[in-house]
């Protein structure tokens, strides 16, 4: 408010009123619109909340129809009473009587069909609007069966020690010469096989695995120490694989066999491996390689000697433990066992091992309840119990329909010798059909047995029989030695450094070859004298004339496994010199005395 000489006092007074009167009504206004704001902002979070709470009743009541409101009997579909659902707009109810369809009110996807069981939506195709039910995804493998035979582990062998750069320094001898040692090798990953072991479960909470590194070398010319192997104990029938090329490394079949899976990293030279006649006072030394890792899929496949398969519920786990010692869970319904269970039935002084499988369903070479991971235990067994549920009227059909998924799943399997127990003969039914079904079996060649599990009626003759069938057996043979035999050695082992490749990328120029990828990491890029190695090797590999050939110019970038440098013709020292003193300015912290060139001024 300006100051005029000729105002009065009360035209000073009136204009300090309407100056303080205006500035009332700018706080007062800006407090009413600061309440409006945060009211509209507490509006908006009420009504998203209500939407979410509406979106997630939509959702409960759509899973109670799904479970509970629609009973499929023999294709009819039969309603029970159900209230209706009331969230916003979305409205679920019946309709009439006559209703296939009950539409939730919200988009096409929002549509239940009681024919095709689920949620889908209405598509046109030309003039006709179809009906296409939603995708379910897979329940997958229930968590005991995975973790039982199944197991995805990273393994990583041990880095090799840094080789030493060091020299004798000892009264009374005068120029005593380099002295660094040699660094020592990374351990090894063994996986060993542990009969005291039956399933992957172990791996399912510690699931890194990494082998010892080995020490740098020191002074005086000493060796640094080797780094200590890793075993990896798996149970007896564990496959494994590498989980990206899906090899098979090795095969584990019997307790104590050592399975090597990957080797350790070799340990760089010190400075006194690099002593020669014109230079007797070497300035350089060379990195550990570093160790291979990979994921490995483990699969473990039951070694026993008898696999007992059949239908759910026709009495495999019985059978199982009126044998042996072993003590399955066994109820009256189907699939009670859900991971196959071992017991060991000592007779006659042989020792016999039987795996109760779990029941295989129709359809199991496609995948059907489980089949994939049912199937595949019995490769492993040497003899097939086949137990018969003959208190079922279809139990001949289930027996051929479970041969023909054996055939679909490995042909192999039905090379296998077979024995047919017919099983429940307790009751007055089902020993009248038994007996009919051994004539067939007896017709047919095939040894039968009329048993009960509960009873152990029969039971001991079918040991018998089972035992003369080992018997006859050839001894098993080991034939995993072939597959592993290349795994003891490193990449670039047996390697020459001229054996690379070179490609043109729009980014650098990559050479790749696994020797000359493991000199350049093990390359001390911290001395002078590496890099006028690395230079050395190149020329003399014929790096250079195939990467001039390849047109690379001077400036462009250059990839030989982790290292990226700019390439030159120039390979005077002085540029060489130039590029190690700029590389060593960059590096962070303050630079080592002991690695400057020796002869820089």
């Amino acid at each position: 408010m300006a100051y005029d000489p000729s105002d009065t006092l009360s035209d000073v007074l009136r204009r300090a009123d309407e100056a303080r009167s205006a500035k009332t009504n700018d706080w007062a206004s800006s407090l009413a619109a600061y309440r409006e704001e945060a009211a509209s902002k507490e509006r908006q979070r009420s009504e998203m909340g209500a939407e979410l709470a509406a979106m997630e009743r939509v959702e409960t009541a759509r899973d109670d129809l799904i479970d509970t409101v629609w009973v499929n009997d023999a294709g009819s579909v039969a309603r029970k009473e159900f209230k209706g659902l009331q969230a916003g707009e979305d409205a679920a109810t019946f309709g009439d009587d006559e209703a296939d369809f009950i539409d939730f009110g919200g988009d096409d996807d929002d549509v239940w069909d009681p024919s095709e069981g689920g949620f889908g939506k209405f598509i046109e195709v030309g003039d006709d609007d179809i009906f296409e039910p939603r995708e379910e995804k897979s329940r997958g493998i229930p968590r005991e069966m995975r973790c039982f035979d199944t197991a995805k582990i990273f393994v990583k062998a041990g880095d090799g020690g840094d080789g030493q750069v060091a020299f004798r320094r000892e009264k009374f001898v005068p120029q005593g010469g380099p002295s660094g040692g040699n660094g020592g090798l990374g351990g090894g990953i063994y996986f060993v096989g542990d009969k005291n072991i039956n399933s992957l479960d172990i791996f399912r909470k510690k699931v890194h695995h990494r082998a010892e590194g080995g020490k740098r070398g020191l002074g005086d010319k000493m060796a640094g120490r080797n780094g200590r192997d890793l075993e990896i104990l798996v149970p007896p029938g564990t496959i494994i694989r590498d989980s990206r090329t899906q090899k098979i490394i090795g095969e584990i079949t019997k307790g104590g066999q050592r399975v090597l899976a990957l080797v350790g990293g070799r340990g760089g030279r010190g400075n006194a491996s690099f002593k020669t006649a014109k230079n007797k006072a070497p300035m350089i030394a060379e990195l550990g390689e570093k160790g291979k890792e990979f994921w490995a899929e483990l699969e473990l496949k039951l070694v026993a000697d008898v696999g007992i398969i059949g239908v759910p519920n026709a009495g495999k786990s019985t059978l199982l433990a009126s044998v042996s010692a072993a003590k399955p869970k066994i109820a009256d319904y189907p699939f009670t066992t859900i991971v196959p269970n071992l017991g060991v039935v000592d007779r006659d002084y042989e020792r016999m091992v039987f795996a109760d499988i779990p029941g295989i369903l129709e359809g199991a070479s496609e995948g059907v309840g489980l089949g994939f991971e049912f199937l595949r235990h019995t490769k492993r067994t040497r003899v097939l119990v086949h137990v018969i549920d003959c208190t079922s009227e279809t139990c001949l059909e289930a027996y051929e329909a479970i041969r023909t998924e054996l055939e679909l799943f490995d042909a192999v399997l039905l090379d296998k010798p077979e024995i047919v127990a017919l099983n429940k003969v307790d009751d007055v039914e089902a020993t009248e059909r038994a007996l009919q079904m051994k004539e067939m079996f007896d017709a047919q060649g095939v040894t039968s047995h009329c048993i009960s599990a509960v009873t152990g009626e029969g039971v001991e003759e079918l040991l018998g029989d089972v035992q003369a069938a080992l018997r006859a057996l050839p001894p098993v043979e080991d034939e995993w030695e072939a597959e592993v035999a290349e795994t003891g050695k490193r990449a670039a082992d047996g390697k020459s450094i001229e054996e690379f490749e070179i490609e043109d990328t729009p980014y650098a120029f990559i050479v790749r070859g696994d020797a000359i990828e493991r000199f350049t990491q093990m390359t001390n890029w911290d001395y002078y004298e590496s890099y006028k190695r690395f230079a050395r090797v190149l020329e003399m590999a014929g790096i250079d004339r195939a990467l001039d050939a390849a047109g690379a110019g001077e400036g462009d970038r250059i990839l030989v496994g982790d290292y990226e440098f700019e390439w030159s013709k120039d390979r005077r020292d002085r540029t060489l010199y130039e590029s190690f003193r700029q590389r060593q300015a960059d590096l962070p912290g303050a630079a080592r005395g002991s690695r400057h060139w020796p002869h820089a001024a």
